[in-house]
């Protein structure tokens, strides 16, 4: 890869790195603060909250972008400027217009939930969306520009002020606001002060405004593709947190236990899942416009190496810390959120990361071949999979059903999409021998992880024994890795910092 996108990878995964650890850090004192069930009552609510983000978020930032860099190369400054103002206009018409249905019926749409504190919480989220409609336009012309440090910067800052405000708010108003409630305001005004941020930096730049009367079509024949296949993609999550406690009421549950349930799995157990696709997700941003060149340059082999070497990049980091969250799971739970079942069940999803990773990397590699739709089609056939699993198995197995019916989404959708790109790269991606001998080695090296622990706990506090169970499970892990040659830490710096590969990884 080259050296300007290892530059890219590094600025992007620094500060993901770092606002993944302060949302980290936040979810655990949330998860404190509300317990269980109003997290379970929280999380139902942002899961609506998210398909919003996404209709405004998701094709008009990338379409943006795009038509940013192209008016750029051809000294088009008029353009830019016309562009980035149609966005505005078009993101703020869509996310006003949404959020008054919202206001207008809520009373109806609260029937929909099993817990009506959930439609008083998705108001509260209603002023993020503005505010992500204004986000969007800006962050789309700096990402367009490569302006990677602001772009990220501004990803910072709302995490810092989100927890900020939560922390002042919990402090002074929760004696007359739930926990859940501060949440969503906390959310809301971090959004708005995100939103400020880019703008200035846009400004400032010396950047303008200017008429977008012509440049309303071409925005929306390129956002509404893309834009149209995330959204539908995305109402799985909230389609599942209405069904999910929904089945288990029906099995026995009472509403509060099917909360509780819920807010376990997706509260506490799912986010610590997602820790790998930090890394993961710098690769993906930086890596869709360097392939994207390569694509059309035609340049076969070069692409080939890349998408191999990004596929066994996912599947090592993302089988990294397998062997620590296997081999003291219920400890983490018990650390973090005082709730040991929520690490009991770590513990069995821990494999689901290695889909997970690998359905990311895929999914992004796909969109740089202009293959969004195909992708959207292998992601409805795994969120299928999901829906079976929560219809017919969440009574007899509990968040079990949410554990394995995600990690079979994951893998059907990752096998899926290799299949995809074999056939447009012609290259054969064979991960069969290293993602075996990796799950092999994740084995001895979860028991070795657990036993540390176990040994260390007897004289040291469990924060000290949880560090030597993750150093030793994870360091025997690289160690076994690097001694059957799976993992090249040197050569993979060096690949990445060289202007052109040589050969294939």
């Amino acid at each position: 890869m080259s050296k300007t996108l290892f530059q890219s990878v590094l600025i992007v995964a620094g500060f993901s790195v770092l606002t993944r650890f302060l949302g980290f850090i936040f979810r655990i004192y949330l998860s404190r603060e509300l317990g269980a069930e109003l997290l379970g009552v929280y999380q139902v609510a942002f899961s609506v909250f998210m398909v919003l983000i996404v209709l405004i978020s998701s094709g008009i930032p990338l379409a943006v972008s795009k038509s940013t860099a192209k008016y750029r190369v051809q000294g088009d400054s008029g353009s830019q400027s016309s562009i980035v103002a149609s966005a505005l206009v078009v993101g703020l018409g869509i996310a006003i217009f949404v959020c008054g249905i919202i206001l207008l019926f809520s009373s109806s749409l609260s029937s929909l939930f099993s817990d009506s504190r959930c439609i008083y919480i998705l108001i509260t989220l209603l002023p993020a969306v503005i505010a992500s409609a204004v986000y969007s336009a800006f962050r789309g012309a700096l990402w367009g520009a490569q302006d990677y440090f602001n772009v990220s910067l501004a990803e910072l800052v709302e995490q810092v002020v989100r927890i900020a405000v939560f922390a002042l708010m919990a402090e002074w108003l929760f004696t007359s606001l739930d926990g859940a409630s501060l949440a969503g305001w906390s959310m809301s005004i971090a959004c708005v002060l995100s939103a400020l941020f880019v703008m200035i930096v846009y400004f400032r730049q010396g950047n303008r405004l200017a008429s977008p009367k012509k440049y309303f079509k071409p925005l929306l024949s390129s956002a509404a593709p893309v834009t149209g296949v995330r959204v539908t993609s995305s109402l799985i999550q909230p389609t599942i947190a209405v069904l999910f406690p929904a089945m288990l009421v029906l099995s026995g549950y009472t509403a509060e236990q099917s909360m509780e349930a819920y807010g376990m799995a997706m509260g506490m157990t799912f986010p610590l899942l997602f820790l790998p696709s930090t890394l993961v997700g710098a690769l993906s941003f930086a890596l869709i416009p360097d392939l994207s060149t390569s694509i059309a340059k035609h340049e076969d082999k070069l692409i080939a190496s890349r998408v191999l070497t990004s596929l066994a990049f996912a599947l090592f980091v993302s089988a990294l810390i397998i062997p620590f969250y296997m081999g003291c799971g219920q400890e983490i739970g018990v650390f973090l959120y005082d709730n040991p079942s929520s690490g009991i069940y770590l513990s069995r999803a821990a494999w689901v990361m290695i889909p997970l990773g690998l359905s990311n990397i895929t999914s992004s590699i796909l969109n740089a071949f202009n293959l969004e739709v195909k992708s959207f089609i292998n992601n409805i056939v795994g969120g299928i999979v999901l829906l079976l699993f929560v219809l017919l198995g969440s009574g007899s197995m509990g968040v079990d059903a949410l554990i394995f019916g995600f990690g079979s989404c994951m893998t059907i959708t990752t096998l899926l999409n290799i299949a995809m790109l074999r056939r447009h790269t012609c290259g054969k991606f064979n991960l069969l021998r290293p993602l075996l001998l990796m799950i092999g080695f994740i084995i001895p090296t979860s028991l070795l992880s657990h036993w540390v622990y176990n040994l260390v706990a007897f004289v040291m506090p469990d924060f000290v024994a949880l560090i030597f169970g993750a150093g030793v499970g994870c360091g025997s892990f690289v160690m076994l890795c690097w001694l059957f040659r799976l993992v090249d830490v040197t050569g993979i710096i060096v690949k990445f910092k060289r202007k052109k590969s040589k050969k294939p990884a």
